[in-house]
C-alpha cells in the first residue's frame, strides 16, 4: 500500500482552532484638537464633528469622555485638569458620560446671550419673511 496520494486527490489541513475573545477589538478613533479659545463657532464646530466621528466609529459610552479629553490643547486641557481636581475636592463623582462633559464644555464655551442672540435673529428673520439660507446670503 502506498501513503502518497493518486490523482486528483487533495491534501486538506486540519482546520485551525480560532481563538475568540468576548471583547471586540475597536477601532483608532481620531479627534480633532480642540483648544479651549474662546470661540463659540470653533467649539460648536469642534462639538458637532465629535459627535459625528463618535457616531461613525460606535464609540461606546465608557470611552467617549477618555477620548474627548484626549484632543485638549492648551486652554482646554488646563481647564479640564482643573476641572477634575475642583471635582475631586468637592467630593463630586467624575465626569464618565459625555453628556455631562457636553454641558460642563457649553457652561464653560457658550456664553447664556448666545441662545437670546440666536432666537432674536430667527425672530428678525421671521419677521422679514426670510428663511435661513436666504439670511446667509445677505
Amino acid at each position: 500500500m502506498h501513503d502518497s496520494l493518486a490523482l486528483g486527490d487533495h491534501y486538506q489541513p486540519p482546520p485551525r482552532r480560532t481563538h475568540r475573545t468576548s471583547k471586540t477589538r475597536e477601532s483608532r478613533v481620531d479627534l480633532p484638537y480642540f483648544h479651549g479659545k474662546d470661540d463659540v463657532e470653533g467649539y460648536l464646530d469642534w462639538e458637532m464633528k465629535v459627535e459625528q466621528i463618535f457616531t461613525c466609529h460606535q464609540v461606546s459610552e465608557e470611552r467617549k469622555v477618555s477620548l474627548a479629553t484626549l484632543s485638549f490643547q492648551g486652554h482646554a486641557m488646563y481647564w479640564w485638569t482643573s476641572l477634575v481636581r475642583d471635582r475631586r475636592l468637592h467630593n463630586e463623582p467624575p465626569i464618565q458620560y459625555w453628556n455631562e462633559l457636553r454641558s460642563a464644555l457649553r457652561r464653560r464655551h457658550i456664553p447664556s446671550y448666545y441662545t437670546r442672540e440666536l432666537i432674536n435673529k430667527l425672530q428678525r428673520l421671521h419677521q422679514k419673511n426670510m428663511t435661513v439660507e436666504d439670511c446667509g446670503r445677505v
